[in-house]
C-alpha cells in the first residue's frame, strides 16, 4: 500500500533525461573545443552533487538552459515557459528533460508548475527557474516575479544566483538561426539560505541583486617580454 501512495519520481531524474543532458553537453563542449562556440563556467563548484537546491538565472535566449545545463555536472529540471511545447523539436527535448511547463499569466498553470517542482525539490532534484518568466531583451528591464522566492521558503532550499553572458548574441531573439565565435559565460554565485529573509519580498530582492552583480570575469592581458 505504501509503494501505491508513493508519488513517482520526477521524470527529468530518469536515465533519458540523463543521457540527452550529456549529449548536450558533450555538443557544447565540441564547439567550445573547435572554438565554434566557447563556453566559459565560472565557479560552478558552489553547486553541490546532489540534494535539492534551486537556480536562478537571467534569461536573454532561448538557448539559456542549454549553456547551463553544460554548466552542470548533475541532472536538472528547469520550469520552461509553455511556447517551447510549440515546436516539436523542443517539445520533445524538454519533456524528455522532464522540464515544467508554465503558461505566462495562468494562475492554474502556475500552482501546477509549483507543484511539480516541489515535488521535484523533494526528490533531492536541482530546479532551475527564470524569475523574469520570460526573454528580456539588451536594455529592457523586467521585473523578477515570486514564484522563486516563494518556492524556496516554502521548501527551505536555498537559491543559487546564476547569470548567462553572451547568450543572446549567439542567438538573438529576432533570429532561429545561431551566430557563431562569441564566447558564453556562465557565472554562479553564493548560496542564498532562505532562512536569513524574513519574507518573501527580500529572499526575492536578494536573489535579482545577486544575479545582477554577477560579472564575467576580466580578460586576462597578453603575456609580454620585457626589454
Amino acid at each position: 500500500m505504501a509503494r501505491l501512495l508513493r508519488r513517482t519520481r520526477s521524470r527529468g531524474l530518469g536515465k533519458r533525461a540523463w543521457l540527452v543532458t550529456w549529449a548536450i553537453r558533450l555538443v557544447l563542449w565540441t564547439l567550445g573545443f573547435t572554438r565554434i562556440i566557447r563556453t566559459k563556467i565560472v565557479d560552478a563548484d558552489v553547486v553541490p552533487r546532489d540534494g535539492a537546491v534551486i537556480l536562478a538565472a537571467n534569461h536573454t535566449s532561448m538557448i539559456d538552459v542549454l549553456f547551463i545545463l553544460a554548466a552542470l555536472r548533475r541532472q536538472a529540471i528547469a520550469m520552461a515557459m509553455a511556447e517551447l511545447w510549440k515546436s516539436r523539436l523542443t517539445r520533445w527535448l524538454v519533456e524528455v528533460l522532464g522540464q515544467i511547463p508554465v503558461v505566462r499569466g495562468d494562475s492554474e498553470s502556475g500552482r501546477q508548475a509549483m507543484e511539480s517542482a516541489v515535488h521535484a525539490l523533494e526528490n533531492g532534484a536541482l530546479v532551475g527557474i527564470f524569475p523574469e518568466q520570460k526573454c528580456v531583451r539588451p536594455g529592457e528591464v523586467v521585473p523578477y516575479r515570486p514564484g522563486v522566492a516563494v518556492l524556496s521558503k516554502r521548501t527551505n532550499v536555498p537559491i543559487i544566483p546564476v547569470r548567462i553572458i553572451n547568450a543572446n548574441k549567439v542567438l538573438p531573439l529576432d533570429r532561429k538561426v545561431p551566430s557563431l565565435r562569441h564566447t558564453v559565460y556562465v557565472v554562479f554565485g553564493e548560496p542564498i539560505n532562505p532562512a536569513e529573509f524574513d519574507s518573501v519580498p527580500e529572499l526575492l530582492a536578494e536573489t535579482a541583486a545577486r544575479i545582477t552583480s554577477l560579472e564575467a570575469p576580466a580578460p586576462r592581458r597578453p603575456w609580454r617580454v620585457r626589454r
